[in-house]
C-alpha cells in the first residue's frame, strides 16, 4: 500500500479523505490510501518521524500545525518560504520536501473575472491574520491587489504582513467601515462562524458596496454566517469548499505525478 494521510487537530471535520480517495478510485489505484490521523502540536516532529519511518509517502498537514511544518523539511518550494507555512509533506529517497499549496488552492478557486474586475489593482480587504490569512495574502499580493488587513489584535496582522513579506494596510477597528465602503473584494480568514450559532460580525454589511465579491474560507458549514449576511444584500459569495479541493489538487500531483480531474461526481460528494 502506498499511504498518504492529513494530520491535524481536530482532524475529524476533514474531508480531504473524501477528495483523494475519490480521485484513486477513479483513477483505478487500488493500492493507495489517505486518512486523516489527530496529531497534537506538541507531537508534531515525533508523530512525522513516525510516518516516515513507517513508509508514507506524504502528508497534508493542517490546523495548528502548518508552522511547525515549516520547520521540517530538508528542501522548501517558493510557496512555503514565502508564507512560512507548510500543507504538504513529501517523503523521498530519505530527506522530506514541503509546500505550500494553500496559495495555488485559494487563486485556482477564483473565476477569472473576480480576478480581473475585483482584485487586480482594486482595494481588497483580508479579515484575519491567522495560519490560513498568509496564503490568502500571498495570492492577493500576487494578483496586484491594494490590500487591507483588519484582525482584532492588531499586533498579529503586523507580524503578518513581515512572515510574508507582502505590501498591505493595517486597518483599526475606526477605519474598517471606510474601507469596506471602497472594497471590491472581502475574504473572511478567520475561524469565525465555524461553531454553530457563532456570528461574524467583523464587518458591518450596510457599508458594503453592492458590487463587492464576498469569500469566506470557512467550507463546513457550507453558508457561514458571514456568507449569509452578504446573501441577505444579494452579494455575490464563494465559501472554501473549490479552495480546498485546488489545493488537494496540487498536493496530489506532487505526491502521485499527475493533475486528478475535478469532476460533478466529487462537487457532489462534498455536498456543493
Amino acid at each position: 500500500m502506498t499511504k498518504t494521510a492529513v494530520i491535524g487537530s481536530p482532524i475529524k471535520h476533514s474531508l480531504s479523505p473524501t477528495i483523494h480517495n475519490h480521485w484513486f478510485v477513479e483513477n483505478k489505484m487500488n493500492d493507495y490510501t489517505y486518512e486523516k490521523l489527530e496529531v497534537e502540536l506538541d507531537n508534531f516532529n515525533e508523530a512525522v518521524d513516525n510516518f516516515n519511518e513507517q513508509g508514507y509517502l506524504g502528508l497534508n498537514v493542517t490546523v495548528p500545525l502548518k508552522e511547525a511544518a515549516y520547520e521540517k523539511p530538508d528542501t522548501l518550494s517558493e510557496n512555503a518560504t514565502q508564507t512560512k507555512a507548510v500543507n504538504t509533506l513529501l517523503f523521498k529517497d530519505g530527506k522530506i520536501f514541503g509546500d505550500n499549496t494553500d496559495p495555488v488552492g485559494f487563486t485556482k478557486s477564483l473565476p477569472q473575472k473576480v480576478i480581473d474586475k475585483k482584485i487586480n489593482s482594486k482595494n481588497c480587504l483580508l479579515l484575519g491574520a491567522g495560519g490560513s490569512s498568509r496564503a490568502v495574502l500571498w495570492s492577493l499580493s500576487q494578483l496586484n491587489a491594494n490590500i487591507a488587513i483588519y484582525n482584532r489584535t492588531e499586533e498579529k496582522a503586523v507580524n503578518l504582513l513581515k512572515t510574508v513579506g507582502a505590501n498591505g494596510k493595517i486597518l483599526k477597528k475606526d477605519e474598517l467601515d471606510d474601507y469596506v465602503s471602497t472594497s471590491s473584494f472581502i475574504v473572511n480568514t478567520t475561524s469565525l462562524g465555524l461553531q454553530e450559532g457563532e456570528v461574524n460580525d467583523l464587518v458591518n454589511f450596510e457599508n458594503v458596496r453592492s458590487d463587492t465579491y464576498i469569500y469566506d474560507l470557512i467550507y463546513n458549514p457550507s453558508s457561514s454566517s458571514f456568507l449569509d449576511q452578504a446573501k441577505n444584500k444579494k452579494l455575490k459569495t464563494q465559501n472554501g469548499l473549490r479552495m480546498l479541493v485546488e489545493q488537494a489538487v496540487a498536493s496530489f500531483k506532487i505526491w502521485h505525478g499527475f493533475s486528478p480531474t475535478v469532476d460533478e461526481k466529487l462537487l457532489e460528494k462534498l455536498g456543493a
